[in-house]
C-alpha cells in the first residue's frame, strides 16, 4: 500500500512541477566578467515566452553546491556563503532568511531545475555582491566589479544586505516602464516612461522637504527594470507606502481621466469585481484603498475626473509588502487629457499633488481609526 501510495505521489509531483517539453531552445547566454573577458556560455531555453537558464550552471559558475529535496520540490543552493531555498512552481525564494520574488517560478524541464533569466539579474547580484547587466540585444550577461548597492533617498550608498531604510517615512515611488520599454505614446510624441519619471524625480525632490520622509525612486534613469525587480527593490528598503505611476492609452479617444488600482489576487483568477476589490492587496488591503481614496480626491480638486480603488491584476505589485496603488494618470490618446498634461505647469502641479496625497495618507497611518471608512 505503501509504494502505491508512493508512487501516486511521485505521479503528482511530476504533474505539477515538470515542463515535460521545452518550446524553444535559443543562443546560449554569453557571460563576461569585469574586464576579464568572456567567462562562460549559459543554455538558454524558451517556455510560453519566458527564457530560462539552467540552475546548476549558475550555481556552478559560482562554486557553489546544492541538495534536493525532489518530494517536495525544494532547493537549497549554497553560493558564496549565502543560503538560497528555491521551490518549484513557487516564485518566491528566500536568501538566508530573507524573502525575494522572480516574475516567474523554477520549473523542472528535461528532468533539470531552470529558473528565469531575471534570477541572473536581480537575485544573483545580491547573492554575490556586484552588478549585474543584461544586454538584450547581444544577448550577453555583464558582471561588474563595481559593488551591488542601493541608493537611498539622501543620496547616499549603502550595501546590499546591511541597507539602512532610514528612520522616517519611507516612500517608495515607481516611475513605470523605462529603457527598451517605452509605455504609452501620444500622437505628439510624448513617451509614457518620460513623463513618469519627471513626475516621480519632481515628487522627491518636493518630498525630501519634509524632513520627516524619506524617499526611494525605483528607477532614476531611462533603464528597464522588471517588476518584480521594483518590488524586490522597494521591499528591500522596508517601504511604508508604495505609488506606481504611468499613463494610459486607448483605441477609443473618448476613453480619458484617471485611474487608481489596487493589487487583487482574485482579479486575477476572474472573480466579480466587488469581491476582487474586498480581498485586494492581501493584509494591505485597507490601506492601500484608502491611499487610492487620498490620490483620487486630490486629482479631483485639480478636475481631473477618473476612478478608483478597483483590483486588478497588477504584476508590478505582486508580493509587494506594504500598501501601494497603480495611478494611471491621464490617458495619451485622449485630446482632452493631452490639453492638460501639455500645459506648462503640469509636472509640477500633478507631483504637488501627488505629494499632498502621500502626507495625507501618512497622517491616517498614523491615526488608525480614519481607516473605518474607505470607500
Amino acid at each position: 500500500m505503501k509504494s502505491i501510495i508512493r508512487v501516486i505521489t511521485l505521479l503528482f509531483l511530476l504533474t505539477v512541477f515538470v515542463i515535460p517539453t521545452v518550446t524553444a531552445e535559443i543562443s546560449p547566454l554569453r557571460v563576461f566578467y569585469a574586464d576579464e573577458g568572456k567567462i562562460a556560455s549559459l543554455a538558454v531555453v524558451e517556455i510560453q515566452e519566458t527564457r530560462y537558464v539552467l540552475l546548476e550552471d549558475v550555481y556552478r559558475l559560482f562554486n557553489g553546491t546544492i541538495k534536493s529535496e525532489p518530494l517536495i520540490g525544494r532547493m537549497t543552493v549554497t553560493m558564496r556563503g549565502k543560503r538560497i531555498i528555491l521551490t518549484l512552481s513557487q516564485n518566491r525564494l528566500e536568501i538566508d532568511g530573507e524573502e525575494y520574488a522572480l516574475s516567474k517560478p523554477p520549473v523542472m524541464a528535461s528532468g533539470k531545475a531552470i529558473v528565469p533569466v531575471d534570477f541572473l539579474t536581480e537575485i544573483l547580484p545580491v547573492i554575490i555582491g556586484r552588478k549585474i547587466t543584461l544586454d538584450r540585444e547581444d544577448w550577453s550577461l555583464h558582471i561588474s566589479r563595481e559593488s551591488f548597492i542601493v541608493e537611498n533617498g539622501s543620496g547616499e550608498d549603502s550595501q546590499t544586505g546591511i541597507i539602512s531604510a532610514g528612520s522616517g517615512f519611507r516612500v517608495i515611488i515607481d516611475p513605470g516602464h523605462g529603457g527598451y520599454e517605452v509605455g504609452a505614446r501620444s500622437r505628439d510624441g510624448l513617451l509614457e516612461k518620460d513623463l513618469t519619471l519627471a513626475i516621480a524625480q519632481k515628487m522627491k525632490e518636493l518630498l525630501v522637504e519634509d524632513k520627516g520622509v524619506v524617499v526611494y525612486l525605483t528607477r532614476s534613469g531611462d533603464n528597464y527594470m522588471a517588476p518584480s525587480e521594483r518590488v524586490n527593490f522597494a521591499n528591500k528598503l522596508r517601504g511604508q507606502v508604495y505609488l506606481s505611476i504611468h499613463f494610459n492609452s486607448s483605441p477609443s479617444q473618448i476613453s480619458r481621466g484617471f485611474g487608481i488600482y489596487v493589487n487583487s489576487n482574485q482579479a486575477r483568477l476572474g472573480a466579480p469585481a466587488d469581491d476582487a476589490v474586498s480581498a485586494s492587496s492581501g493584509r494591505f488591503a485597507l490601506q492601500s484603498q484608502r491611499f487610492a481614496k487620498e490620490i483620487a480626491e486630490r486629482l479631483e480638486e485639480m478636475e481631473f475626473s477618473g476612478e478608483y480603488g478597483r483590483g486588478a491584476p497588477l504584476a508590478a505589485m505582486n508580493n509587494l509588502s506594504m500598501p501601494g496603488v497603480l495611478l494611471e494618470v491621464l490617458y495619451l490618446s485622449s485630446p482632452q487629457d493631452l490639453i492638460i498634461l501639455t500645459k506648462r505647469d503640469f509636472i509640477d502641479s500633478v507631483s504637488q499633488t501627488l505629494c499632498d496625497s502621500i502626507l495625507d495618507f501618512r497622517a491616517v497611518l498614523e491615526d488608525k481609526s480614519g481607516f473605518a471608512n474607505v470607500r
